[in-house]
């Protein structure tokens, strides 16, 4: 954290921070993220993968056309992003995740009951993908960054690493009930879930410790003048972008650029991923098996890269990230074994740990105040590729039957990945607006 200077009674006096003492809210902001996405979260957006096969059977479906319904759904996603981005700035993420929820619930269980590709089609996009909009990553990522500033890429990579450990679990869970008693009645278990356990914990978020005189991190603010007034609750010295300033730096679209190529390829992949693991001769069990085991061997990483990234750039972790999942993409294509198949897929983990940082690095090049703005503005330019990347996935394999074509662009897309992260720096104010901001809080005033 860095030191900030404050006036108090026209004396200028310097200011440090120290941890507060009991404990810090943002703890369980953290722990309720963590919950709702390893359970919710892992389910909503890795269970697609374990229904693939089994919907497209039973409703007499290519694979292009099965992947369409999630397709379809981020581009709903997109259209939606910067509005509920904004939702969650004005309101606070705790209204939109109850109610994303429960709606989300509410979807599944509609799923459940469909018989027809249109049904399937409606029910996924206009109920499940509306409420899952506000309910997951969107809203706890801001929560997050809105209570932790130095601890940002560890937190944020413990809220990932929270979605791949419930992966890890619920994948696997999910298909022994698809297989055993069929895809509906899985659809129906997660809906019920989505509504009694994952919307509940909704009730422990908070918008930001500044409204309950905290500081991110648990900081308390001292003054070293004797006799100083307490400032407790001010703010950081981290700077805050509006958003019009915000899309107007090259930071904002070298970020973008970064966010679609990994997006795309990640949300490509693991679409198809068990089909893909079928193909490379795996049952449609043990391709399961080893999705949730790559969620679980994943975590470790997360957390340690974030743990880092608090330390060292951000960008060059990425970079570093998808070189290696960009190899494991090659590999995976060339390789026949089981063993080379899941060693393959071990280094495709990098991509794994590239969504906690992507979302730290919006707050740290933005900050706080307008996070989940930008964010969503971020949202229509990925989705439409992740609208595009999975159909295309599919479309190939129902033409040539192989998914090498796949797997081989993906892996080239990883390495452009790396080179946008790689290049990407912080924006920088011009020096007018700099004094005048500088004029703005002398006079006490908003900038």
């Amino acid at each position: 954290m860095s030191q900030a200077d404050s006036a108090d009674d026209g004396n200028l006096v310097t200011a440090r921070y120290r941890q507060a003492r009991g404990a810090f809210y943002g703890w369980w902001i953290l722990g309720a993220s963590a919950l709702t996405n390893g359970i919710g979260g892992s389910i909503h957006w890795q269970g697609f993968t374990v229904m693939f096969l089994p919907v497209a059977e039973s409703l007499g479906l290519s694979r292009a056309q099965t992947a369409m319904a999630f397709s379809l759904s981020r581009a709903e996603n997109g259209i939606m992003g910067p509005f509920t981005g904004w939702l969650v700035d004005r309101y606070g993420p705790r209204p939109l995740m109850i109610g994303g929820t429960i709606l989300v619930g509410i979807g599944y269980i509609m799923l459940s009951r469909t018989t027809s590709y249109r049904d399937f089609v409606l029910v996924y996009i206009f109920v499940i993908s509306i409420g899952a909009s506000t309910s997951f990553m969107q809203a706890t990522t801001t929560a997050l960054n809105a209570w932790f500033v130095r601890r940002r890429g560890m937190v944020m990579a413990l809220n990932s690493a929270a979605f791949r450990v419930g992966g890890a679990f619920m994948v696997p869970l999910l298909s022994v009930v698809v297989l055993k008693w069929g895809w509906e009645t899985a659809a129906l278990w997660v809906g019920v879930m989505m509504i009694v356990l994952v919307a509940p914990l909704a009730l422990f978020m908070r918008r930001s410790p500044e409204q309950y005189g905290m500081l991110p991190d648990g900081d308390i603010r001292e003054i070293s003048e004797s006799g100083a007034k307490s400032v407790s609750g001010t703010k950081t010295g981290e700077e805050d972008w509006e958003v019009k300033e915000a899309i107007k730096t090259r930071a904002f679209y070298v970020l973008a650029a970064g966010t679609v190529l990994r997006m795309s390829v990640h949300g490509a992949i693991f679409v198809h991923l068990i089909p893909i693991l079928v193909w490379k001769d795996a049952s449609p069990q043990g391709a399961a098996n080893m999705v949730g085991l790559l969620a679980l061997v994943s975590v470790p990483l997360i957390i340690f890269l974030g743990w880092v990234s608090d330390k060292v750039s951000r960008q060059k972790i990425l970079a570093g990230a998808y070189v290696l999942s960009g190899t494991g993409l090659i590999l995976m294509n060339f390789v026949d074994s089981t063993v080379g198949v899941f060693l393959a897929l071990l280094l495709f983990a990098g991509s794994e740990a590239g969504s906690a940082l992507n979302w730290a690095l919006v707050g740290d090049l933005f900050g706080r105040k307008k996070f989940a703005t930008i964010r969503g503005i971020l949202s229509p330019m990925y989705n439409a590729a992740l609208f595009v990347t999975p159909v295309a996935a599919g479309w190939i394999f129902d033409k040539t039957e192989s998914y090498e074509i796949v797997l081989l662009t993906g892996g080239g897309l990883f390495f452009a990945a790396a080179i946008v992260f790689f290049s990407l720096q912080a924006p920088v104010r011009d020096v007018l607006d700099i004094a005048a901001r500088v004029k703005a809080r002398a006079s006490n005033q908003e900038p």
